[in-house]
């Protein structure tokens, strides 16, 4: 099928296309290794590599569509997810790479010990690694829509992410070194929650200034006089992993759109709805 993708006959070609398509991932290997081997050695025509360029990604969109699928039927490895919306950027991406790269920034943390230290101690200790010597900063304002902004990797690796990719790198690195860390689904700006027993929530954490702490009275004003919105148990309560990536899907998404970049859009959308139902109107999109 491979040898057949440079055939003028555009009949022939949507033949094996369709066929090339119904093998998945289980073609790709191999279409990959066909592709990169005519890139290196200049024997692909300009027609094979035209098909080689349209196909090749079709696929690997494909495949993490269906690895995100399967992440959502035991959604308990966040560094797994973080992955696979990583490969949005760079589908070469290991699993090792990202892993490294994130376990180069937990070595930097301690262990917490709740017992040794309050709520709050622990969270401005957390925020001087965090925001001093790992050197983690908010998105510039006129850099807001840059899809890289919403890539973990990429957050990991320049320090630099929007509401809700910093927070998601934030609340990981937090869980993994013993801080009970969540996020919270507050429309506009996504926020976390340090909550000692996963329903009541101590204070909440805005990683977009530097990690300020502040209580429930401010998204009551936020709410209120900024949005005009009317307060919903979702917006103070801790959320789920699945409604966190969702919320980064929807930045994903309008930033691949800004760009116009309408195949990784598209992805972006599809990954959105294979998690299920959409979020609430006011936070879909923003």
């Amino acid at each position: 099928m491979i040898r057949l993708l440079d055939d003028p006959d555009k009949t022939v070609y949507r033949a094996i296309k369709k066929k090339i398509l119904a093998e998945g991932a289980n073609i790709l290997p191999d279409l990959t290794k066909a592709w990169q081997d005519a890139k290196a050695n200049g024997t692909g025509s300009s027609l094979l590599m035209y098909r080689f360029e349209k196909l090749v990604p079709l696929l690997q969109n494909s495949f993490i569509i269906n690895q995100i699928e399967q992440w959502k039927s035991a959604p308990s490895d966040y560094r797994r997810i973080a992955w696979l919306v990583s490969r949005f950027d760079n589908f070469a991406l290991d699993r090792e790479e990202f892993d490294s790269g994130l376990d180069a920034l937990k070595a930097m943390l301690p262990a917490y010990q709740t017992s040794n230290f309050s709520p709050l101690e622990q969270v401005r200790m957390f925020n001087n690694v965090f925001f001093n010597k790992m050197g983690f900063r908010p998105v510039n304002n006129n850099d807001f829509y840059n899809p890289l902004n919403c890539i973990p990797f990429k957050v990991i690796t320049n320090k630099i992410g929007n509401p809700v990719s910093l927070a998601l790198i934030y609340m990981m690195l937090a869980v993994e070194t013993g801080l009970p860390i969540y996020g919270v689904n507050l429309p506009k700006n996504f926020i976390l929650a340090y909550a000692g027993d996963a329903t009541s929530v101590d204070f909440y954490i805005n990683p977009m200034t530097m990690g300020a702490v502040f209580e429930k009275p401010e998204i009551d004003r936020f709410l209120r006089d900024d949005l005009k919105q009317k307060p919903e148990r979702q917006f103070y309560a801790p959320c789920d992993i699945i409604t966190i990536i969702k919320r980064l899907l929807c930045r994903l998404e309008l930033s691949y759109r800004t760009k116009n970049d309408t195949r990784k859009s598209d992805m972006a959308l599809k990954a959105y709805n294979t998690l299920g139902e959409p979020l609430n109107k006011v936070i879909d999109w923003e």
